[in-house]
């Protein structure tokens, strides 16, 4: 593709947050190129962004390879549907340039090493540096069409397919009726304004949900109110042939809804999103027709990755080998400048937005109840748990273990982080399940399966491994006094590794998920998590009866011994 001319510059002050823009240059560059032969590929990108806000939301480099109008259309296409291509990114002047940009993004490859802020904006005049905070609620709704694709032409058929659905996702209406919420078309002048804003002040795009039905009208004049006006659920394509593949998808549209919003602006963007949930899907089904996979069902998935202030949406092959999976996912992490040492886009890592979303944990369970601690006052250095987990304790799940039953507890709110950081898609093993992989294993006998029978940390680590092929670090100690002296080696384990410690002393078992320590004083303090609470998933009395909560020295008993388990996150794992 032939370099462009760059946009001319425009006379308006945008806003950028610089650090985010370092932090996907050094992302990308710990992948390796898409040819390992070729040594000389330069780096160019593009950028997306909320024209009306001025607002840079989004800088992707790509290695020049990956400029194509295929992947930048991806792009557009899993975005939020309120963000655009806005520019495009030259780095060294040698940048192939691609897309109808505003502007051009003057960089330099010291520059982005260095990461150097002040170059930046000497370059680019019309940036302010700043960081651009998450604010919305979310808008969701399920959407259901049917393709049928005749035998030898199914890659054009989807294509048509998907130019169909998109033509005709003016005819779909998004109904609340729980808070008389209708979204559907209407010409500006009619619309209603500040038509969401008792839902969307101060509200989180990955918290704050407001679900819709969808509904589509057999009418063409989708604006005139009438009885004659006709809705059903979803939108069926098909084509009059004998031999066809019917692809049928579930998609979930979501769309952002901003304090001071009309009707109209949340129109726009329901349309827009359910235009890109449509071209997702093509574009996912047309790879794996054209790599020999054939046709395949997808799901939709939204993530809200690390680092960014705006959801991301997929549609995910869901009959592909795990192999398949993986690379596709390097494939995802590399487009969208993730990091290549950690999983951010496994299905166990989406957002359930929706009710019938995918979960693969209890939704019921208290997930992170540490966050709720408040009026905590710090006595040094606090290092804690690294990403979401689920609060698992005694009686939960219709099992009676009071007394028994607090290690297995704390592995499943171990699992749990295993499973809500992407590292696996296997759930939480039942009490059962972990006795009868010790059996498996030949620690425990056949009779052990079904009982009462408590277990310890070392039994913890064998069942990780077992089951996860996960290797445990460990941690003796012989009284509650050393417990206190391991509390940089517990430090520097949250800093790393980042997962909750299951720790195992005077008959009882509990969860360290973080620790506080004055280097000066030796002052130390324990984030414990205790599986023995027997209550109901009520946050206010967890943490403010000390179910969650911060623990002194004197916590550890100093008669008895104590093992601690350190699971450790697999490594090169997408």
């Amino acid at each position: 593709m032939a370099p462009q001319s760059p946009p001319a510059t425009v006379n308006e002050l945008w806003f950028i947050d610089t650090q985010a823009m370092f932090q996907n240059y050094a992302n990308l560059r710990s992948f390796s190129k898409s040819n390992s032969t070729e040594t000389q590929t330069t780096i160019g990108g593009v950028v997306f962004g909320r024209k009306a806000r001025k607002q840079v939301i989004h800088v992707f480099f790509a290695y020049a390879e990956d400029l194509t109008e295929s992947n930048l259309q991806f792009l557009e296409s899993s975005l939020s549907s309120d963000i655009e291509l806005v520019g495009n990114v030259n780095i060294d002047g040698q940048s192939t340039l691609i897309g109808n940009g505003t502007f051009t993004l003057q960089l330099s490859s010291k520059m982005l090493e260095n990461k150097n802020t002040s170059e930046f904006l000497d370059q680019n005049v019309i940036f302010n540096n700043d960081h651009i905070s998450m604010e919305g609620a979310s808008c969701v709704s399920k959407v259901g069409f049917e393709w049928s694709l005749r035998a030898g032409r199914e890659q054009e058929d989807v294509k048509s397919a998907a130019e169909r659905l998109s033509m005709a996702s003016f005819r779909f209406s998004y109904l609340n009726a729980e808070h008389e919420l209708v979204i559907r078309e209407h010409k500006p002048e009619t619309a209603k304004q500040k038509y969401m804003d008792k839902f969307t002040k101060g509200a989180l795009p990955y918290k704050d949900v407001i679900e819709f039905t969808s509904m589509q009208s057999l009418t063409r004049d989708t604006s005139n109110d009438t009885e004659d006006q006709k809705l059903v659920p979803t939108v069926k394509v098909t084509k009059d042939n004998k031999h066809f593949t019917r692809l049928v998808t579930i998609g979930e549209v979501v769309f952002p809804a901003y304090f001071g919003d009309s009707s109209f602006d949340l129109y726009k963007r329901a349309r827009e999103a359910l235009n890109r949930r449509a071209n997702n899907t093509m574009m996912v089904t047309v790879n794996g027709i054209r790599s020999g996979r054939g046709v395949t069902t997808t799901t939709s998935a939204t993530y809200l990755p690390p680092g960014w202030i705006s959801l991301l949406h997929l549609q995910l092959p869901s009959k592909w080998t795990e192999n398949e999976q993986r690379n596709y996912r390097i494939r995802l992490h590399k487009l969208f400048n993730l990091p290549s040492s950690k999983p951010c886009l496994r299905l166990s890592q989406s957002l359930p937005l929706h009710s019938e979303s995918v979960r693969l944990t209890n939704k019921k369970l208290i997930r992170e109840p540490h966050l709720s601690i408040s009026n905590y006052q710090p006595v040094g250095v606090v290092t804690t748990v690294k990403g979401p987990y689920n609060y698992h304790h005694y009686m939960q799940d219709g099992i009676d273990d009071n007394g028994w039953g607090c290690a297995y507890r704390s592995f499943q709110t171990i699992w749990s982080w295993f499973i809500l950081n992407g590292y696996t898609d296997k759930p939480v093993p039942s009490h059962r399940d972990i006795q009868q992989a010790l059996v498996n294993i030949g620690d425990k006998e056949q009779k052990f399966v079904g009982s009462r029978q408590w277990i310890g940390s070392t039994e913890i680590s064998y069942v990780f491994n077992e089951l996860l092929k996960l290797e445990c670090r460990f941690i003796a100690t012989n009284s509650g006094a050393e417990v206190v002296e391991r509390a940089r080696e517990l430090a520097r384990h949250f800093e790393t590794s980042g997962t909750p410690v299951m720790i195992g002393g005077n008959m009882l078992a509990h969860t360290i998920l973080g620790v506080d320590f004055n280097e000066m004083t030796g002052e130390t303090k324990f984030l414990i998590l205790d599986p023995h609470y027997t209550g109901s998933e009520d946050i206010k009395t967890i943490t403010s009866k000390g179910w969650c909560a911060w623990k002194p020295a004197s916590f550890w008993s100093t008669d008895h011994f104590y093992n601690m388990v350190l699971a450790q996150p697999p490594t090169d794992t997408i």
